[in-house]
């Protein structure tokens, strides 16, 4: 059986990937919330800003979606690995234009859970120098 906090996490990425940021954001609900996406070296400290990272990534990929995801629950806090997938139709916020090029990025994220059930801190992984690798926007080392 599946623990809450995992179904939780679940139907957070479900709510990302049918483009429902604040379905998703909704996640986000600690008083004092905290999110990292360690590959861009972002920290948000609210809901309204986790949405907002959210819908960036809507807006650089209008089909992103997560697929093959996996959950570990290991008490308060949960592990999720998947891929995000897509084609780079819009524009990354760091100044590269849309590649229209499909993509997989490979993705961590840990989130912890309170004994309320509520998340107070979350964080993602991933590998961003590939990810503009695979759209044109840097060549490969070497």
């Amino acid at each position: 059986m599946e623990s809450k906090n995992i179904a939780t996490l679940r139907a957070a990425h479900e709510a990302f990937s049918a483009h429902d940021c604040a379905r998703s954001a909704a996640i986000a609900t600690g008083s004092n919330v905290r999110f990292v996406d360690h590959g861009r070296g972002i920290t948000l400290s609210s809901r309204e800003e986790f949405q907002g990272w959210l819908e960036g990534h809507v807006a650089t990929s209008s089909d992103i979606r997560i697929v093959d995801a996996q959950y570990i629950d290991a008490g308060e806090w949960v592990i999720a690995q998947f891929r995000a997938v897509g084609v780079q139709d819009g524009p990354i916020s760091a100044g590269f234009p849309a590649s229209n090029r499909p993509y997989t990025l490979d993705v961590c994220e840990v989130w912890h859970f309170g004994p309320d059930g509520k998340t107070d801190e979350g964080h993602n992984y991933s590998d961003s120098l590939g990810y503009l690798m695979q759209l044109g926007h840097l060549s490969a080392p070497g």
